[in-house]
């Protein structure tokens, strides 16, 4: 089964449900995932991301991030792998001018060497040669 590596903005949609096509789309992805129809993983640098958003942006309480962030772990989904490549992911954020976060998750090895696909609406990885697809690529 491929695997599939979730940024943080898959999970942003589904607990922000600010577009009700996109929260669709998110929810019925994390559902197979859930079902075991789809292998993920994630990294703690995304849920980082998740909790800097939902607590700058969205101003949503600390308490309310706990029960998402716990919600979260007791899923399937929830498997972590925090293994990146800090010198790549330096290269890749100097040379295409993407956010750090992106670079440090696509500087993964599986990730760049096309094992996983990332899930993610963030435009900004296909210009670093790896393979990207949304929710509705994939359910």
């Amino acid at each position: 089964m491929k695997r599939y590596f979730i940024d943080s903005n898959i999970f942003l949609r589904v607990i922000a449900k600010e577009n009700e096509k996109s929260f669709r789309e998110c929810f019925d992805f994390l559902q197979k995932v859930e079902n075991r129809k789809i292998d993920t993983v994630t990294s703690n640098v995304v849920l980082a991301e998740v909790v800097w958003v939902l607590d700058s942006f969205y101003k949503v309480s600390k308490t309310k991030i706990v029960e998402a962030l716990e919600r979260m772990k007791a899923s399937r989904f929830f498997k972590l792998v925090d293994n990146f490549d800090f010198d790549l992911a330096l290269a890749s954020y100097s040379r295409y001018g993407i956010k750090y976060v992106d670079a440090l998750i696509a500087s993964n090895l599986d990730i760049r060497s096309k094992k996983w696909t990332i899930v993610s609406y963030d435009r900004d990885f296909d210009k670093l040669g790896i393979i990207r697809k949304e929710p509705s690529q994939i359910i």
